[in-house]
């Protein structure tokens, strides 16, 4: 009993571990991305630029000086100053839909970030995978390496053909290989996370798998989590813009105002006042508001349908993780009763097998132990898909 504690206790803490430093380098590569640092300037201009053009136009000075002809009668000085209005609630819009447009720079910006972080977590479980088939081919390597010396040296003792070493070192050469191959995939995947982290080493990665509580009802986890779509929440923020721009279209195509200052000297006579005019939207904004409310209508429909599309690509990920890890499980069960290989290599130390069937059945249990640690990453990078959503 003490044992199998010792055992949970073992296995919690290494769980506790392997997300401890899988939340880290996510951290890490969330501060150090330069794409990143790119966008939060980009979205610091943006912010900027959506508070321009809201105050009103600049007033306007006009100066005239006339020469009269004959030159006895004098000259003529004008002078106008002018300002012009959109209707008052115009402006109240204008900042309502310039404050909505940093709010959605501010999802724009997390919905980038979220891109990115999951990229480097999809590229995590990649490494973590290769990692352990790099213990995996480097224990296979250390048992070929054996099993051909020992058939060398049998060989120059004269006790084997040439036939039997060839096959031990045609052995020796695959396992060599797939280690090598393994190697130049751990190092791309580490430059690739290199690259994501700003250029910089990452500072600690385990071999461990991110640890995940899969969900047992996927309506329930679903309710959850909905709401954690960022691209979703643009589009939801962009329907709220929509409409704030019907209401300033509305206002905009309202009476504008137009006030003043004018005065008029002549010889001996001076003239001043004020102006006042107004625009009649008779034929400016034609169907201005008409097609801002279609515009609306269609954004309503397209964030629609990309919440049916987010739900059914989660449901299909969720089957698809859910069916994966039964598999995985059989795997495991499997392995568990099939690890025979100290028996496989006593049977052919006594002579009981024969080397062509002690490297094949080898290699059916080294196919098994392939599928499943493909099957292990293939869910996790299934549950990645789900966890991505999860805050």
């Amino acid at each position: 009993m003490k044992r199998i504690l010792y055992i949970l206790l073992l296995a919690l803490a290494i769980n506790v571990q392997a997300q401890h430093s899988f939340d880290s380098v996510l951290r890490e590569i969330e501060a150090n991305n330069t794409t990143l640092k790119a966008y939060r300037e980009k979205a610091n201009a943006d912010k900027i630029g959506n508070k321009t053009g809201i105050n009103m136009a600049n007033p306007e000075v006009e100066f005239g000086y006339l020469w009269g002809s004959p030159s006895g009668i004098g000259h003529k000085i004008d002078l106008n100053v002018t300002q012009s209005f959109d209707f008052p609630t115009a402006y109240r819009y204008k900042n309502q839909l310039a404050e909505g447009k940093n709010v959605q720079v501010d999802m724009a910006y997390n919905q980038q970030c979220m891109e990115i972080i999951h990229e480097a977590r999809l590229l995590y479980i990649q490494l973590v995978y290769q990692w352990r088939m790099h213990k995996e081919l480097s224990q296979r390597l250390v048992q070929a390496r054996t099993l051909s010396e020992a058939y060398q040296k049998s060989f120059d003792q004269g006790n084997i053909d040439i036939l039997e070493r060839n096959k031990t070192k045609l052995n020796l050469l695959s396992a060599e290989k797939a280690l090598q191959i393994n190697e130049v995939d751990m190092n791309l995947s580490k430059s690739e996370l290199q690259r994501l982290n700003g250029g910089q080493e990452l500072s600690s990665i385990v071999d461990s798998y991110p640890s995940f509580v899969f969900p047992l009802n996927f309506i329930e986890w679903f309710e959850q989590i909905k709401d954690n779509n960022p691209s979703l929440q643009v589009s939801e923020q962009e329907i709220a813009l929509s409409k704030k721009q019907e209401q300033l279209t509305r206002a905009l195509n309202l009476p504008k105002i137009t006030a003043g200052y004018t005065s008029e000297r002549t010889s001996g006579e001076t003239f001043q006042g004020i102006s006042v005019g107004v625009s009649i939207p008779l034929w400016e904004g034609k169907n201005t508001v008409k097609h801002q409310k279609a515009q609306t209508v269609a954004l309503q429909m397209q964030h629609d349908d990309s919440k049916l599309q987010f739900r059914n690509s989660l449901k299909n990920q969720y089957d698809k993780a859910k069916k994966l890890s039964l598999l995985l499980k059989e795997y495991q069960e499997a392995l568990s009763v099939t690890s025979n290989q100290e028996l496989l290599k006593k049977a052919l130390d006594k002579g009981q097998l024969s080397l062509i069937n002690y490297l094949l059945e080898l290699s059916v249990y080294y196919e098994t132990m392939d599928k499943y640690l493909e099957t292990e990453r293939d869910y996790q990078l299934a549950v990645a898909e789900l966890q991505q959503w999860e805050r």
